[in-house]
C-alpha cells in the first residue's frame, strides 16, 4: 500500500478556508490512529478528487462504507474527537439515502453506508480503484475518475457541474464504463439512473460545452427511454 499522499498547499484563500489535501490526510492520520482495527472505506466526490490531483480543495470529505459495523466504528471515534452531527435537510432535501453528516469546526465528514443517494459502489466500481492509502487502521480505497462523475450526477450538489468539467479535461475519460455502470445501476434499486445520468451530461455539454462524445449522450437517451418505458408499463 501507498503511504500518505505528499502534502500539497492550497493555492487561494477560499482553499484555506476548506480541506485540502493536507488538511485531509492530517485528519485521516488522526481518525486512523484512534480506530482499534482494521477497516476499509471508499472516498468519492471532492474528496476523491484531491487524491486525483484535480482539485485544491473540498467543504467535506465523502466516505462509504460497505457495512454499518465499520460506519459505526468511524462513527464513534469522530464523536469521541468532538464531531457534532448536523441537519441534513437544506443540503439533502428529499433525497433517499442521506448521509450521517458530522462536523467541527470548518471540517465537515459525510458518511453513506453502501449507497450515495441514488448510486450504489458496486463490485465493478471497488475493481476500479486505483489509489489505495493507509492512515493507522483506516484504510481508505479512492474511486476512479469515471465514478466519481457518476457520484456527482447522483448527489447534484451544489459545484458538482464545475467539478465533473475539470475530471473531464484533465482526464481521457472511458464513456464505455460510464455506459456499462449506468446500465449496472439499473439492475439495482437505481432503475432510472440513466435518466438523471443522459440529464447531467447533456446539461454538461450543452451549458458548459464540455467534449462528451454525441454517441455517448445518444446511447444514454435510449437506455433512459427504455427505462421510462419500463416504469409506465408497470404503473398502468
Amino acid at each position: 500500500m501507498e503511504n500518505l499522499y505528499p502534502l500539497q498547499q492550497a493555492g487561494s484563500m477560499e482553499a484555506k478556508r476548506m480541506i485540502d489535501l493536507e488538511k485531509q490526510n492530517e485528519l485521516l492520520s488522526l481518525i486512523g490512529e484512534e480506530i482499534k482495527e482494521k477497516i476499509n472505506c471508499y472516498i468519492v466526490g471532492g474528496s476523491a478528487m484531491l487524491y486525483h490531483g484535480v482539485k485544491e480543495a473540498t467543504k467535506d470529505i465523502d466516505i462509504v462504507f460497505d457495512d454499518k459495523k465499520s460506519k459505526e466504528i468511524f462513527e464513534k471515534v469522530l464523536r469521541k474527537l468532538g464531531f457534532k452531527e448536523r441537519d441534513i435537510r437544506v443540503i439533502y432535501f428529499k433525497k433517499k439515502n442521506p448521509p450521517l453528516l458530522l462536523e467541527r469546526g470548518e471540517e465537515r465528514i459525510d458518511i453513506f453506508i453502501k449507497k450515495v443517494v441514488t448510486f450504489e459502489i458496486t463490485e465493478n466500481i471497488k475493481k476500479r480503484v486505483g489509489k489505495v492509502y493507509e492512515y493507522g487502521n483506516l484504510i481508505v480505497k479512492v474511486v476512479s475518475p469515471e465514478d466519481i462523475i457518476l457520484f456527482k450526477c447522483a448527489t447534484e450538489r451544489a459545484g458538482d457541474r464545475i467539478d465533473a468539467i475539470n475530471i473531464l479535461k484533465k482526464f481521457n475519460i472511458n464513456w464505455n464504463i460510464i455506459i456499462e455502470e449506468a446500465i449496472n445501476q439499473t439492475k439495482l434499486e437505481s432503475y432510472l439512473f440513466p435518466v438523471f445520468l443522459y440529464d447531467f451530461l447533456e446539461e454538461l455539454k450543452e451549458d458548459f460545452k464540455a467534449d462528451i462524445p454525441r454517441e455517448v449522450l445518444k446511447k444514454l437517451r435510449e437506455i433512459s427511454e427504455e427505462m421510462l418505458e419500463k416504469k409506465l408499463k408497470k404503473k398502468s
